[in-house]
């Protein structure tokens, strides 16, 4: 109990991040992101669409529910959760959308609050706090292009689902966490995720491995 309180106190102290976990494939994401900052000592409040849970049991065989066992999780239909007020969202260190489906980038894009997905992430562009959306869709079409950058005009930060290879990733893991890392950095939240460019030292066995 002492343990919990104090765990409680530290979020408290750090900050609170409302993640978003939309039926976009790549669902690993959001949940590795949510546990990552609550191992920073961050609180974490959570929302899941519909289409998330039915996507994780496509990609991953479990309930999303499962996955984040000991979150505050809201499902999107819950518009009277906190996270769907500007009043809750402005104390918090910012929203983020992980993975970012393209219905959900085109509801935002259209200033549409149809959920509690698109409430909080409207409530984020009106009080000028960070919103992060991950898309990991490609290829793009010129419709996903505009609405991407009606959010970057509005103060939206947009984040691709893209990992690099310069930090020379070992699993499939690794990739995940550069993406994780990359989005604790546009929130101004340090880590030690992946190797840094001025890090990084060459390793021909890797290359020789992909080439091959």
């Amino acid at each position: 109990m002492e343990e919990e309180v104090a765990q409680f106190t530290r979020a408290a102290e750090k900050g609170k991040v409302v993640v978003a976990i939309t039926g976009a494939s790549g669902v690993i994401y959001g949940v590795l992101l949510s546990k990552t900052l609550s191992e920073l000592g961050y609180g974490v409040d959570v929302i899941l669409s519909q289409e998330a849970e039915r996507v994780a049991q496509l990609e991953c065989s479990v309930s999303l529910r499962d996955l984040l066992k000991g979150f505050r999780v809201y499902r999107e239909f819950e518009i009277e959760a906190p996270p769907s007020s500007s009043s809750y969202i402005v104390k918090t260190l910012g929203v983020v959308i992980s993975p970012c489906s393209q219905k959900t980038l085109a509801l935002i894009a259209h200033g549409i609050s149809q959920d509690l997905v698109t409430r909080s992430a409207l409530a984020a562009l009106r009080v000028r706090k960070p919103l992060v959306l991950v898309l990991r869709e490609t290829p793009l079409s010129s419709i996903d292009l505009e609405n991407a950058l009606k959010v970057s005009r509005e103060g939206g930060i947009i984040l691709p689902a893209s990992p690099a290879f310069y930090h020379m990733p070992r699993s499939v893991k690794d990739m995940v966490m550069f993406i994780v890392g990359k989005t604790l950095d546009v929130l101004g939240i340090g880590h030690d995720l992946y190797r840094r460019w001025d890090e990084v030292r060459k390793d021909p066995d890797l290359c020789e491995t992909l080439l091959t």
